[in-house]
């Protein structure tokens, strides 16, 4: 049909010409018509074989398309990939590790919920999401979860004075204006502890439930904070962070449907998730 001669599609097909003749031979038999006529030695295609030819083509084309889907989808090229995340990873992490992972795969279809933490957890039970990211503690089976402890720093704003230390522990914070985490967060309850035990006045001057809106105030100079290494990554250009003792752990998680499967996207991503959420150092 496309190039009119026996010797040339015997030539791009690989085979000897008598055996093109044998197929067109077979292929009218098989369907009850005749594809094509003999004139001044090129075949030419009758009208039931032009008919015959476009059918013929659209459904090669679809077996194409369904072979080279089934390659992309087993190369994780493409796919769907549902996340919920807690607001302070899904927020800024979260979405630039997603375009890292989009640059390779353009028919990856993405979706990201933010909720808090525990709303994460029921979410991921519902078995809609392909994985999750809350913090810790969580009542979630640890066989289906990944944990990520981090030892939490000192945030500052560029110009405050306590920059010129390397460590800061509550003694160098007494009194200093502090943002910090709502007061059932265990992160609060850690870092209230550790004032008491220095005997330091601890200046709360703004509480909030993430550690992202923590680090925005703190950028912007209403006070210091103690956040963990991934939530203030993002503001690494506006602020200054030190070591702070005592140490104050926070754990979070990578949480995975617990029936079921996981895609070969979501395995894929997974991988280049723990890559950056790895403690540093």
């Amino acid at each position: 049909m496309l190039h009119g001669t026996m010797t040339r599609t015997a030539e791009l097909i690989g085979v000897s010409q008598p055996a093109v003749s044998n197929m067109i031979v077979a292929l009218e038999h098989k369907v009850g018509f005749q594809l094509f006529i003999r004139k001044a030695g090129r075949l030419v295609p009758t009208p039931e074989g032009k008919l015959f030819y476009v059918q013929a083509s659209r459904a090669l084309e679809g077996f194409e398309n369904a072979i080279r889907l089934a390659e992309e989808i087993s190369q994780g090229k493409r796919g769907h990939l549902a996340i919920a995340a807690y607001p302070s990873i899904s927020i800024s992490l979260l979405p630039r590790i997603l375009s890292l992972f989009a640059e390779q795969r353009p028919e990856l279809h993405i979706k990201i919920i933010s909720r808090n933490s525990q709303t994460v957890r029921d979410l991921i039970s519902t078995q809609q999401f392909d994985m999750a990211i809350a913090e810790l503690p969580l009542d979630y089976p640890a066989a289906s979860m990944e944990t990520f402890p981090y030892l939490c720093e000192c945030m500052l704003p560029p110009d405050h004075p306590l920059t010129a230390k390397s460590v800061i522990s509550p003694a160098d914070l007494d009194g200093v204006p502090f943002v910090t985490l709502f007061r059932g967060d265990p992160v609060y309850q850690k870092l209230a502890a550790a004032f008491s035990h220095y005997e330091s006045r601890w200046n709360i001057v703004a509480e909030t439930e993430f550690f992202s809106s923590a680090c925005e105030l703190v950028a912007a100079g209403v006070g210091v904070g103690v956040v963990d290494p991934v939530a203030s990554a993002p503001f690494t250009a506006n602020v200054v962070r030190r070591k702070f003792v005592p140490d104050i752990t926070y754990e979070i998680a990578i949480l995975y449907p617990t029936n079921g499967e996981r895609s070969q996207i979501a395995t894929a991503f997974a991988d280049l998730l723990r890559l950056h959420l790895a403690p540093p150092g």
